[in-house]
């Protein structure tokens, strides 16, 4: 291909509508995409994730179509469907800047309820809870020759007033009969906000308490009998999932699937999931 007829190719794609390059790429790329997620999800219902977020997060059709592919794909291999379709805070897929190119990619973030659905698939868990400490509660911890203790008592009468975060805890109870307890205060959680590239936009303005307690149970996790696949999904937290493999050109003879025209919903429709 002549280097004129490149930069034609180029500029089409990049003129192209958001919802036209996702839809090329998914049908280009669907027999690799759905060997990483199985039957988990078909191509249609894919895309229509994909729009349905981005008509949410404007900022995500300024992304390359293919980590806003990766998100979903890691999503979707994880039985977690993005907070911006079904509301549960499990999962987010947000724009966030790209130092080493300049450009705008899709970022994968796990909320504190995906972290906790990912480690009780284990079966080993028999509970796990996080808890926010705001002033006015009662809350302690000590450790004796016995082992590790921690007394909390919501305050009842601070419904009505401007409550203030302290501490967050976790307390996870082991099939076992053990359990594992950690906890943070407030200043501890801020400085590991600081060192998130989400930590002044998205869930963590939106959604502190929530941010807060992920963190906490995120630094307890390594101890907690879980999955290979669930530790690797809160190691891989923040980032950018790499399904470079995926988008590579599919070989000659493959026939991938075609999105019916009627199933491609413009970005100014909001998608039904019903």
């Amino acid at each position: 291909m002549g280097a004129l007829a490149e930069r034609t190719q180029g500029q089409q794609l990049v003129q192209a509508r958001p919802q036209d390059r996702l839809k090329g790429m998914l049908t280009k790329s669907w027999p690799r995409i759905q060997a990483v997620i199985g039957n988990n999800m078909s191509g249609e219902r894919l895309y229509q994730l994909c729009v349905s977020t981005i008509n949410k997060e404007p900022k995500l059709a300024e992304c390359s179509p293919e980590s806003v592919l990766s998100c979903f794909m890691k999503c979707s291999a994880l039985g977690l469907e993005p907070s911006a379709v079904d509301g549960l805070g499990r999962a987010y897929i947000l724009p966030y800047g790209n130092k080493r190119n300049g450009g705008v990619e899709a970022t994968f973030i796990l909320g504190y309820k995906g972290i906790i659905d990912l480690a009780r698939r284990s079966g080993q868990i028999k509970s796990l809870h996080a808890q926010a400490v705001y002033q006015g509660d009662e809350f302690d911890t000590w450790e004796d020759e016995t082992g590790q203790h921690f007394k909390f008592h919501q305050a009842r009468d601070m419904e009505h007033t401007e409550k203030t975060l302290t501490d967050v805890f976790v307390n996870a109870q082991l099939m076992t009969g053990g359990f594992v307890f950690e906890h943070m205060t407030k200043s501890e959680v801020d400085q590991i906000r600081r060192r998130s590239k989400a930590s002044n936009n998205g869930p963590w303005v939106s959604d502190y308490e929530a941010m807060a307690k992920k963190t906490v149970i995120r630094r307890v996790f390594p101890y907690l009998p879980v999955s290979v696949n669930a530790a690797t999904a809160v190691s891989a937290d923040e980032t950018t999932p790499d399904y470079t493999d995926v988008f590579k050109p599919v070989i000659e003879g493959v026939e991938p699937p075609q999105i019916e025209q009627a199933q491609q919903p413009s970005l100014d429709e909001e998608v039904s999931h019903e």
